[in-house]
């Protein structure tokens, strides 16, 4: 699902413009994955939107916390269509929603943001075709209207929340963690690896650099591109404290028998 994923090596070699059209706008996704081999990163903003999290999961600082109130509503449509949610509890918020991609198509949010599904994606499970989105209550409406092609059909669950926003955290060497949101990005990223079960943080000086550094131009850009075709890079995950080293979490996509995965410590980099 191509506007779920963001390459590494792209994201370096756009960042300037990411933060122009994508940190800065609050109408974005809000459901991403970072492509990883051995990772997912967490959070309300990686040059991306927000996530809900759920009772019960990792909920890292900085993440909203999201309470659900009442039934959650499912309803199959096709084409543009509204989905009715009654009236909003009196301690709602905002409301929740998950869409589900039936068809292909591009599916767009109430608050602009969109996914986009094609005939590959229909062969992977639901949670790869699933986008999630915390959108705020609109006085006096109480529907959701999802807008895409006439043939194009999706599932959409529903359900008012109240959210309740948190803070970073900031360990003794005075370093923020948690993840990303309104505030921006703190020194030390929400990851989740080993399919899950281990929680921990990457540096943001070493993922960014990871993921191509300060590339200013597309010939930088390329250059990287070339160098890093055939490698995938780890970096360290550790505790809050920036310090204990608790897993590894891989940057990049190349597979194949060639592909070599290396420590970012390994590179000279210079960033």
């Amino acid at each position: 699902m191509s506007t779920m994923e963001m390459d590494p090596v792209f994201t370096g070699a756009l960042r300037e413009a990411l933060k122009a059209t994508v940190m800065d706008s609050p109408r974005v996704r809000r459901r991403w994955r970072w492509r990883t081999g051995t990772g997912v990163l967490l959070g309300v903003t990686l040059v991306a939107g927000g996530v809900a999290v759920a009772s019960g999961l990792f909920s890292p600082p900085g993440a909203p916390v999201d309470t659900l109130l009442g039934s959650v509503i499912s309803a199959t449509r096709t084409g543009t269509a509204s989905v009715d949610i009654g009236a909003p509890p009196a301690t709602a918020t905002d409301v929740s929603l998950a869409l589900t991609c039936l068809t292909a198509g591009s599916f767009d949010f109430p608050d602009g943001s969109s996914m986009t599904c094609d005939a590959t994606d229909l062969t992977r499970p639901s949670i790869y075709r699933t986008a999630s989105e915390v959108v705020p209550l609109t006085a006096g409406v109480d529907s959701v209207t999802i807008q895409t092609s006439p043939d194009a059909t999706w599932t959409l669950q529903v359900t008012y929340v109240n959210q309740v926003k948190t803070s970073w955290g900031v360990n003794a060497n005075g370093q923020t963690y948690g993840v990303s949101n309104q505030q921006g990005t703190p020194d030390l990223i929400a990851v989740v690896v080993d399919q899950g079960k281990t929680q921990g943080y990457v540096e943001q000086r070493e993922l960014n650099c990871a993921s191509g550094g300060d590339v200013k131009s597309l010939s930088e850009a390329a250059t990287w591109n070339e160098t890093s075709k055939n490698r995938n890079i780890t970096i360290p995950v550790y505790e809050n404290d920036g310090v204990t080293i608790i897993g590894t979490f891989t940057v990049g996509s190349a597979t194949g028998p060639n592909v070599r995965t290396v420590p970012l410590s390994s590179l000279s980099l210079g960033c």
